[in-house]
């Protein structure tokens, strides 16, 4: 009992001429080797099959689709039938009129104003469209009404229904996103239907939609289809949703299958069911020259579990529903209505415990919707903030849709072992979440059915590792499923072995991990779609993504912030807070503070008495900093909340400290005590040093701090002080030590001073734009920084010996002086003046090109140690034995790392200042320096936003910099890299390519193209 599906989309069919129409057979090829397994074949049309929705047209699409079907039944005499929803290609607008645009207009406003003459006034321009439905079907229409339109097909003894839906019925000639509306409440009884498989077949995907049906509607369509197909946007993708309120749906995007303004790029997807096993696959076919062949962008070779619309006997009370619904925190309201945590969620990585980080890749935590996963049993351990309480949540969801009966416990419910308590814990839960009358049913359930979401297990009131192990046991007997969470401090091994290995055996024990670059990338993403409410483009929304995830990358970069969904969701909530389009650095120390601060109010603090608790913990980080140590025991401290209470106020030190302990701002082990994440008490060490600047002691720790900038404590020390303080002596301190980087070498300016240089890139030829959408670069850059995140920061824990400080030590300290000074200007621009900041700017910007001057002049003195070194390299290490071919490749890499080189230091200096409060005084400062690096510099200000490109200044710098290789190779780097990180108009890209020279070939020196395609908008 198998079908294929042949997902054509978007085929634009116009007139005799077309390309696509010479190739049904091609396509027809592509099921060969399916056909032999399937029962029958589906072509579903996903919109668009005409490009002008004239009669014409549709005579060709009728035979090229018929000679489609005869070319599959000519290989296998296999049932092959047509399932149609219309695009807005399908519109014919020489029937629009003023009646049909006012209505409209009229249902953007008044969406309940729909009847049926609404309706055939709206469906007026798709005539031509149903009248080639009629004849493709040989006359079997399909069941409902102009707007939606079903077919059931039974495969043996299985019941597959087909939904077309009608979104193109509001068209207009002038699509826009955001402009759909449509009455799904007329198909409420869909709900009520009963079929094995259901796949909605519809044009535009669920974020064309307007803001005020947008969510009802999505949650219509998940919570009657298994698998969502939609076309329009002409980039492929598969994947699937798991929604609280829906559960689990799939859904399949088509690429193009004929692409007007490129002949060459046409793509299909062919979707396998297995109704029999409850498995699907697809798999997206491009095609190559003369034959359509399968990718692995946009495809799951493997086979999945097909989604069901399973109906639990059971019913979520709604008071647990709004718990499991809570995001865990007050977002508010977005652009889409009320967040839930659903709409945020992200599933973390795990890694299985006691294997190394780097030796392995890590699975994601969404394996654990399978139940195979969780027959053995599952324990998590991770940081409390980590997310192991909403993963339990999201597992929840995902296994009561499925038709299995989850039960959520909190460990400090048993308050004592023994089956009877166990029990009695177990009942308690049913009635809360499934209420009273559920008790007895739930009982009767058969164990393989029920999983158990057990969080926080270590704090069960039973003490002992025996009564701990009896729970556990007794527990596994009930259900044929568990996941337990635990902290990082918890016993786990200790409790496996007092259980034993047959008890335990099969049970599997992982870490839940922070957040990297390329979760932190699709969390981003999502928040971005629930912030927008229609008025931003694809190009705003990418750069609103952008500015959320530097922000994100200044503070977990350093270690100072743990990647953790909480810290990084209230992050972006400030973002959106200040709605101002840009996050000023400034907030990051107001971030700081808040998340201190809220961590204080959550354990009772009263807000009166905030002011004294940090005053408290900011004389505590010092005493820490004295003492020379990360974790003091318990009797030191008392000593230390004497000497306070002597000196301020008298503060209760059990009181106090288990206040501390429980706000998270402290952490204990034993007798010992520390500061539980690196920023608070860097904020609040950076508070001390603030208030006590005038001291002289003080200033001299400060001065030491700035001359050691590449030891980790330094580095944080002046990080943070910046964010409490714009002090002069603060700033004179890091310029000085900024002065005397690399003093020796004058700045490179590129105004005839790179000639030498610039001979050993002639080997590196010129980079040429591929084309490449800024959301697969940005997915395949994140993927590439997780590979090679090795979890540190690159600084180091101890301050060098002698005068001198290596080479590393001083680049270190060079862009950590940059990084802070453009924090303080970014920090403080309205209250430093202008002459103050142009003199921090000719410094900041100064640095890094002195450095780069002292590495040209070390390879111009030796120009072939780096071919040398690599070309040792491919011989010994890639085993490449053709000398001339070796050669040839070693000057080209020793090329690319003159000009990465190059790039870095240029927008490290860049990166620093990239603040639109700071664009006037930039270009004052280097109109003043008047030099081709220097306006490169400000390019690099200019380029790395989603901003217009500044065509005057590149005409400029192109103008200046034409003699030499090297500034001009920086110039056609920094254009590449707004190129491929943000969306740009196509006629701003032929300006580049006529006016800056910039190569648009179709193919890139350099392969970015990824394993799937995911894009930035909200997913169907």
């Amino acid at each position: 009992m198998t079908i294929l599906i042949v997902h054509l989309s978007d085929i634009h069919i116009h007139d005799q001429s077309d390309a696509i129409l010479a190739r049904p057979d091609q396509i027809a090829a592509s099921t060969y080797s399916a056909l032999p397994d399937v029962d029958a074949v589906f072509i579903v049309i996903s919109g668009d099959v005409a490009q002008s929705g004239k009669e014409a047209e549709y005579q060709l699409a009728s035979v090229f689709l018929r000679s489609l079907a005869a070319g599959i039944r000519e290989e296998r005499d296999v049932p092959v039938h047509f399932v149609i929803a219309p695009g807005n290609h399908d519109c014919n607008f020489d029937r629009d009129n003023k009646m049909r645009q006012m209505a409209v207009r009229c249902l953007s406003t008044d969406p309940d104003a729909i009847d049926d003459s609404v309706v055939d006034q709206c469906t007026s321009i798709q005539a031509e469209y149903f009248a080639f439905c009629k004849e493709i079907t040989d006359g079997v229409f399909h069941t409902g009404d102009k707007l939606w339109m079903s077919q059931s097909f039974d495969i043996v003894d299985k019941k597959i229904v087909f939904d077309a839906i009608n979104l193109s019925w509001v068209s207009k000639l002038n699509e826009e996103q955001g402009g759909i509306v449509f009455p799904f409440e007329r198909y409420q009884s869909k709900e009520s239907e009963s079929c094995d498989a259901r796949i909605v077949v519809m044009h535009h995907p669920m974020n064309w939609h307007r803001q005020n049906i947008y969510r009802p509607f999505r949650k219509f369509v998940r919570g009657i289809a298994s698998i969502v197909i939609t076309g329009h946007e002409h980039q492929g993708n598969c994947g699937e949703n798991i929604d609280s309120e829906t559960g689990w749906t799939a859904y399949i995007e088509a690429d193009v299958l004929q692409d007007r303004s490129d002949g060459t790029k046409s793509a299909f997807n062919l979707v396998e069911i297995d109704l029999e096993g409850g498995l699907y696959r697809t798999t997206r076919y491009d095609w190559s020259e003369d034959h359509y062949g399968a990718t692995e962008e946009g495809s799951w070779f493997d086979y999945r579990n097909l989604p069901t619309k399973q109906k639990n006997i059971f019913e979520i009370e709604e008071s647990f529903r709004a718990q499991i619904d809570d995001p865990g925190a007050n977002f508010g309201d977005l652009a889409h209505g009320k967040i839930t945590l659903t709409d945020i969620y992200v599933f973390p990585d795990l890694l299985t415990t006691g294997v190394e980080r780097r030796s392995t890749r890590f699975a994601s935590s969404s394996i654990l919707r399978d139940p195979e996963k969780t027959a053995d049993g599952v324990i998590l351990e991770g940081d409390e903030k980590v997310g192991g309480t909403s993963l339990l949540y999201q597992l929840f969801d995902s296994y009561f849709e499925r038709g299995y009966f989850p039960i959520f416990i909190k460990g400090a419910s048993f308050k004592g072992a023994g089956s009877r308590n166990v029990q009695q814990v177990i009942e308690r839960a049913v009635a809360e979440q499934y209420g009273t009358d559920a008790v007895e049913r739930y009982a009767q359930q058969p164990a393989v059915k029920k999983l158990l979401l057990l969080d926080d297990f270590d704090d069960v009131q039973v003490k002992t590792l025996a009564g701990k192990a009896e729970i556990l046991t007794s527990l596994r007997k009930r259900f044929g499923h568990i996941v337990v969470t635990v902290s990082q401090l918890f016993e786990v091994r200790e409790l496996l072995q007092e259980i034993g290995a047959d008890e335990m055996a099969g049970l599997t024990h992982y870490q839940i991990q922070p957040l990297g670059y390329t979760l932190r990338g699709k969390l981003v993403r999502k928040w971005c779609n629930l912030c927008n409410d229609g008025t931003q483009d694809d190009a705003a929304v990418i750069g609103k993504c952008d500015q959320a995830e530097k922000a994100m990358d200044m503070i977990i970069g350093r270690n100072i912030i743990p990647a953790m969904p909480l810290y990084l969701l209230t992050l972006m909530q400030s973002i959106e807070a200040g709605r101002s389009g840009e996050f000023k650095d400034s907030s990051l120390g107001h971030y700081y503070g808040y998340l201190l601060t809220q961590s204080l109010l959550t354990t009772g603090v009263r807000p009166d008495r905030l002011n004294e608790y940090l005053d408290y913990c900011t004389e505590l980080a010092w005493f820490y900093h004295s003492q020379k140590s990360r974790e003091i025991e318990e009797t030191e401290l008392a000593g230390f909340n004497r000497a306070f209470s002597a000196k301020w106020h008298t503060v209760d030190f059990s009181d106090r400290f288990g206040r501390l302990v429980s706000a998270k701002v402290l952490m204990k082990r034993g007798n010992y005590y520390s500061f539980r994440y690196p920023y608070i008490y860097y904020f609040l060490k950076g508070r001390y040093l603030s208030r006590n600047i005038d001291d002289v002691e003080i200033r001299l720790y400060i001065e030491k701090c700035c001359s050691h900038l590449y030891v980790r404590e330094h580095a944080n020390t002046v990080l943070f002080l910046a964010h409490h303080t714009n002090n002069q002596f603060v700033v004179d301190a890091i310029l000085s030590v900024l002065r005397g980087l690399f003093k020796q070498h004058k700045p490179v300016l590129f105004s005839g001073d790179t000639h030498t240089v610039s001979a050993l890139i002639a080997d590196a030829g010129k980079l040429k734009y591929s084309g490449t959408p800024p959301e697969e670069f940005r997915e395949h850059l994140n993927e590439t920084r997780d590979q090679l995140d090795d979890g540190t920061d690159g600084l180091a824990e101890a301050e060098e010996n002698g005068d001198d400080l290596s080479l590393v030590a001083q680049l270190v300290t060079l862009f950590k002086t940059v990084e802070i000074l453009g924090q303080v200007l970014k920090n403080q621009y309205s209250s430093i003046e202008r002459h103050r900041k142009t003199e921090v700017l000719e410094e900041l910007f100064s640095g890094p090109l002195r450095a780069l001057a002292g590495f040209y002049e070390f390879i111009t003195k030796n120009p072939d140690l780096i071919v040398a070194e690599i070309d040792y390299a491919l011989k010994h290490q890639a085993k490449l034995d053709d000398d001339e071919a070796r050669m040839r490749i070693a000057k080209h890499i020793a090329a690319r790392v003159v000009q990465g080189m190059s790039l870095g230091f240029v927008c490290k200096a860049s990166s620093s200042v990239n603040s639109e409060s700071l664009r006037e005084d930039i270009a004052t400062t280097v109109k003043r320096l008047d030099s081709p690096a220097f306006r490169l510099i400000e390019l690099g200000v200019l380029l790395d936003s989603a901003a217009p490109i500044p065509k005057e200044a590149l005409l400029k710098t192109k103008e200046d910099t034409k003699a030499e290789a090297i500034p001009a190779s920086l110039l056609n780097l920094l254009i590449l890299r707004r190129l491929y990180m943000f969306r740009m108009p196509e006629k701003d890209k032929q300006w580049l390519a006529a006016k800056i020279d910039v190569d648009l070939a179709s193919q890139h020196a350099v392969d970015f193209r990824t394993t799937k395609m995911k894009r930035l908008k909200q997913q169907t």
